[in-house]
């Protein structure tokens, strides 16, 4: 419902009153369509399709408690249900949960049609409903060998696209991705076993270098944020990521004049607004284990300030991405690292107001940040 919710804001921010039904279809469907648009080569089209194919799988990762089931599906785990009724099931709660999405793709398909768009560009959109679905299965059964092929399976469809061989890749495509889906997942072990590659060092050596004998203690909260609460922080990513793409959309709708630096800007306050609700997160992770800790030789509260610069370390390439935007638009060096710092600074002085109030959380940041940004484009507009 939260996903619908947003779906729905999306909608009404970017729907125009003025414009037709298809037209406004035409928009919230617009990075779909972008896959049929001319002009782009093979490696280009290959990787949206491979960027779409990611972001649909993130969307499932983000929602994986959710999808699981809790401990009802792990009570009926031990019913004798078969491996094929169960990805049954997997589909079906998959498609409630991808719902916003399927919109969004009979958005671009009714908008394609419309617009008389080839019968092969209706062909790939239908097809990345399956393929998208493969990728999310992958994501959750976690195989890697899954992906491979899915990956694989997004260069015949690039390299074939505006060709006469286009209706039959995209239909080979689609009807093999529908098939793997009707089948069991594959059995663990084996090949796929011998695939895995060993974990990367850098992000147990990362938190040495920069907190030195502290590490310890930023490493605790790293953990909060990429394990413990892992699926709500690639959310909180996601969701900034679509910031900077709209900050992005916005500089061109402007045509890159000065108010693109200025939505720049925006952006990046909005989306130290969107990071700073981890906070939460990670004051109720250090509470539910304050009875181990307390027994220790620590002051209260000592995790502030490990948790405020874990999440300022998260933070700071998404606003970096609006930053380097505003630079692009024709902001100075300084006037690009200023707003970069400002909006750094807003991302820490959202801690109090998160934490203040339960209950007025949401009001109270959301008042801090949009003072703090309207401060910011002022004294750098």
């Amino acid at each position: 419902m939260r996903r619908w919710q947003a779906l729905v804001l999306l909608a009404g921010v970017l729907a125009s009153a003025n414009a037709s039904v298809f037209s406004n279809l035409d928009t919230l469907a617009r990075p779909i369509l972008q896959l049929l648009a001319p002009g782009h080569g093979i490696a280009w089209r290959c990787g949206y399709l491979l960027l779409l194919l990611a972001a649909a799988a993130l969307w499932a990762h983000m929602q994986r408690d959710q999808i699981a089931g809790g401990g009802f599906m792990q009570f009926a785990g031990s019913l004798p249900f078969s491996a094929r009724q169960r990805r049954r099931v997997d589909l079906a709660v998959l498609a409630l949960a991808d719902s916003p999405l399927l919109l969004m793709v009979a958005g671009a398909l009714s908008s394609a049609m419309a617009q008389g768009a080839p019968a092969a560009h209706g062909l790939l959109l239908a097809a990345l409903v399956p393929l998208a679905l493969a990728a999310q299965l992958a994501v959750l059964e976690r195989s890697a060998l899954a992906g491979a092929f899915l990956a694989a399976a997004c260069l015949p469809l690039a390299a074939c696209f505006g060709t006469v061989l286009a209706p039959m890749a995209d239909v080979l495509a689609g009807a093999g991705a529908w098939l793997a889906l009707q089948r069991p997942p594959w059995p663990r072990g084996g090949m796929a076993a011998r695939l895995r590659w060993p974990a990367p060092r850098w992000p147990t050596r990362m938190p040495g270098l920069v907190a030195g004998r502290h590490a310890p203690a930023l490493r605790l909260s790293w953990a909060i944020l990429l394990r413990e609460r892992r699926d709500e922080t690639l959310a909180k990513a996601l969701g900034a990521a679509a910031m900077v793409a709209a900050a992005l959309g916005l500089g061109a709708v402007f045509e890159h004049d000065a108010r693109s630096i200025a939505a720049a800007w925006l952006a990046q306050g909005l989306v130290a607004l969107h990071l700073s609700g981890l906070f939460r997160g990670l004051h109720m992770a250090h509470r539910a284990g304050a009875g181990f800790s307390g027994a220790l030789p620590l002051r209260a509260g000592w995790w502030r300030r490990f948790d405020l610069l874990a999440l300022l370390g998260f933070g700071l390439p998404f606003l970096g991405a609006p930053a380097l935007l505003a630079w692009h638009e024709g902001a100075t060096p300084a006037r690009a690292l200023a707003g970069w710092v400002s909006h750094a600074a807003l991302l820490c002085a959202l801690r109090a107001p998160q934490l203040a109030s339960e209950r007025h959380a949401v009001v109270l940041s959301t008042l801090l940040a949009g003072c703090w940004i309207a401060a910011t484009i002022a004294c750098l507009y």
